[in-house]
């Protein structure tokens, strides 16, 4: 599969933001909470929480900034959003040592304005890729990221190894110049790239009002779940299982290594196998997940967990990606990917909220973790209904 430049250079975005997720938002900070919040006599609804509200302000800000950024430059908008987030990581760094009193709100600030990156990122793969590439652009994009959370997941763990403290300032240090180095690749690559075109004279819609609303429905449950399992995973696994930060670090880092051949070759797929098939199948494997973590068989679940959670997760995110891509119209794709990034993101103002009180209520993150795979069964047949029609996006 021959990748065109423009898309070797957005896809660095994809590997430079993983650092920040795997190692910020799935590996540390959960667990750095979870330890302040209990000295604190605070619960684990604290994390739900923050999350929320970050979510909300980041969601708003990419229906704002995305409808400008397709008036005027996509480019300076998505410039900006970069380094912002960066200097937010920079203060998360130096308050996780002289001001933990504030690394609460400075996680909120680099969050929303991470989200908003996202969603910026996003808009521009219609610009790089038409309708027959798209998901293999998405796949190859998503799971070269993988490698980025690799790299910047062993340089974490090597330097709690070489410090000798699990949160150490350099420690997160390393991950914000990882992904401000790599993201200003991403802007030279990209700087010549037409990302703002005209807007047609007579817009067509795929889809109807209602078609669209169960369609973005859909997204919202299986997005929701996925990403309240990213910001409680490492939580479950030191609680359920007792597992050290360097443990989980591993299985995360395996997870990846994983990830990365799988997602790419689900994006090759997309040619070959109709799309709706191949969503199907990436919540099967999310079953299998789920449950490999809450039945309680050992290290037969671990084995499920990590070989069935890497294949699904890059799959299930990359192929809704590039899916909503070919239904809009290019030149509102900041506008329309903020309002994706409303519907995939901004639902966990409530899930965290409600997936971390149920998890204080029942004392185990066991039966709230049930309920996610409900959800996306379910975000699953509102995808089919809406979109079993369209047999130009679908194969």
């Amino acid at each position: 599969m021959s990748i065109p430049k423009s898309v070797w250079h957005w896809a660095f975005y994809d590997f430079a933001n993983s650092g920040y997720l795997v190692v910020y938002s799935s590996f540390l900070l959960p667990v750095f909470f979870s330890l302040t919040f209990k000295d604190q006599g605070s619960l684990l609804g604290t994390w739900g929480i923050a999350n929320a509200i970050a979510t909300v302000i980041g969601a708003s800000l990419a229906i704002i900034i995305g409808k400008y950024s397709d008036k005027h430059s996509r480019f300076q908008s998505f410039k900006w959003s970069i380094i912002i987030s960066f200097l937010g990581m920079l203060a998360i760094s130096m308050a996780v040592k002289y001001s933990g009193d504030l690394i609460l709100y400075f996680y909120i600030f680099t969050q929303s304005v991470f989200i908003l990156s996202l969603s910026l990122s996003d808009s521009i793969l219609p610009h790089v890729s038409n309708k027959t590439d798209s998901f293999e652009y998405s796949g190859f994009s998503w799971g070269f990221g993988y490698i980025g959370g690799i790299v910047a997941l062993i340089a974490a763990i090597s330097l709690q190894k070489i410090l000798g403290d699990e949160y150490h300032p350099i420690v997160f240090l390393s991950t914000a110049i990882f992904y401000i180095g790599f993201s200003i690749y991403v802007l030279l690559g990209l700087k010549e790239v037409k990302m703002n075109s005209e807007p047609p004279t007579i817009k067509t819609s795929l889809v109807t009002r209602s078609q669209k609303a169960l369609l973005l429905t859909g997204y919202w449950l299986i997005s929701e779940a996925i990403t309240i399992i990213i910001l409680f995973l490492a939580i479950y696994l030191s609680t359920e299982f007792g597992y050290s930060t360097t443990k989980i670090g591993i299985l995360v880092l395996i997870a990846q290594a994983i990830g990365f051949p799988a997602t790419w070759y689900g994006g090759y797929l997309a040619r070959k196998i109709n799309i709706l098939l191949l969503l199907g199948l990436t919540i099967i494997f999310w079953g299998i997940t789920i449950f490999g973590l809450v039945l309680d068989i050992g290290i037969t679940g671990i084995v499920l967990f990590v070989i069935f959670g890497a294949m699904a997760i890059g799959n299930s995110q990359s192929l809704l990606r590039a899916q909503y891509s070919n239904i809009i119209e290019r030149s509102e794709s900041g506008f329309q990917f903020g309002i994706y990034s409303v519907v995939s993101e901004a639902a966990v103002f409530i899930g965290p909220i409600i997936y971390g009180i149920a998890s204080d209520y029942f004392h185990s993150q066991k039966i709230p973790m049930i309920f996610l795979f409900v959800s996306m069964a379910i975000g699953y047949i509102l995808i089919w209904k809406s979109t079993k029609h369209l047999k130009n996006i679908n194969n």
